[in-house]
């Protein structure tokens, strides 16, 4: 019974020694410090006896693509838990691969914006055999600032198609595969907040693949308006998926007020230097007849005192005869459109019942 019972214990000590694992427990990797050095800064626990074994780590970006692999010489991993940085671990290969994001980690020793994974083979030195696959995911904004420029939130612009401006920091060409900038501009309704404007109502512009910070407003958009209330932003897109944007920006349209241009303007007497401007190719004028009523006795002299002979609209008597006037206040309106008039300034004469002459000097644009 000794025996057996010895027997067991060394089949137990056995396959307590086969089942012994060397297994990698996290990744010390941050954004800010990539270098060939902290690529091997990974926690291993071993429990069984110590042994030799390798690294290879490799970083790999958001579409999968290999940026940087590292390889380490042999080193010892003691029975329990082996520090990150335990000082045996020195690196005997580095390959960095071709392309922009590879480059900038190589200069910049840091990680662009976007998600990156790193992953770490665990090496047995002496059969080659891989006793563990660690991967683990590094999200990286360190470097990054996305910001909108102009115009200011909140602020007035004067046109209809506004250049706007936002910034950031990385090149573009830092951008991988699937990734890119749009620009967003939406509506604004009532009691809207910009970026529920920007989530929820459909784009009235939305420019993908940006390459500068200058964006006009292209005119094959639908037209923003006079006095209209907007939203905009800007949006890092990876595959579809938004991973970065700015805030979310309002801004108005200036609305061109209405000319405040008397409509109606009296005759007088005498002429003077004040003149009246047309209203839209027309002339508006008032005239308060004191005798009796009939027709309006007018005509237009040009700059070389050439007679035009317009008609007048009674504004007062819409349904009266053309040239009606009636005894007391009329209005009138004579269409410029209708008569071969230029660009100038012209003489308008109107007579009343005793011959007694109303004179007029006005401008055509």
């Amino acid at each position: 019974m000794k025996k057996i019972y010895i027997l067991l214990m060394i089949v137990l000590l056995s396959l307590c020694r086969t089942y012994a694992q060397v297994s990698v427990v996290n990744i010390q990797l941050t954004a800010y410090n990539v270098t060939p050095e902290t690529m091997l800064a990974a926690a291993i626990s071993n429990t069984g006896d110590a042994q030799q074994v390798m690294i290879v780590s490799r970083l790999y970006n958001t579409n999968g693509e290999l940026l940087l692999t590292i390889k380490s010489g042999s080193f010892t991993v003691k029975q329990g838990l082996n520090a990150p940085f335990d000082g045996n671990r020195k690196v005997s290969d580095v390959q960095y691969s071709m392309g922009k994001q590879a480059e900038y980690v190589k200069t910049t020793h840091s990680l662009p914006s976007g998600t990156f994974r790193i992953c770490i083979d665990l090496i047995k030195s002496t059969t080659a055999e891989i006793t563990d696959q660690f991967c683990d995911e590094l999200e990286s904004d360190f470097n990054q600032y996305l910001y909108l420029v102009f115009p200011a939130d909140k602020d007035t612009v004067e046109s209809t198609t506004p250049l706007l401006i936002w910034t950031h920091n990385e090149p573009f060409s830092l951008l991988a595969q699937g990734e890119s900038y749009r620009m967003i501009v939406s509506e604004m309704k009532d009691q809207q907040k910009p970026e529920e404007a920007i989530t929820v109502n459909s784009p009235l512009m939305a420019k993908n693949f940006l390459t500068t910070h200058n964006l006009q407003y292209p005119y094959d958009a639908p037209a923003l308006v006079e006095g209209g209330h907007y939203a905009w932003q800007v949006q890092k897109v990876s595959n579809g998926v938004i991973t970065n944007k700015t805030e979310a920006w309002e801004f108005f349209v200036h609305k061109t007020p209405e000319e405040t241009a008397i409509k109606y303007v009296s005759l007088k007497k005498t002429q003077d230097a004040a003149y009246y401007t047309a209203v839209k190719n027309k002339i508006y004028f008032t005239f308060d007849e004191e005798y009796a009523s009939g027709t309006i006795k007018c005509e237009i002299l040009n700059s070389k005192r050439e007679l035009i002979l317009p008609k007048a609209h009674n504004e007062s008597f819409k349904s009266a005869p053309l040239d009606f006037k009636t005894k007391g206040y009329n209005r009138y309106e004579i269409d410029l459109n209708e008569l071969e008039i230029k660009q100038g300034y012209y003489t308008l004469q109107v007579r009343n019942e005793k011959n007694e002459l109303f004179l007029l000097t006005f401008y055509v644009q």
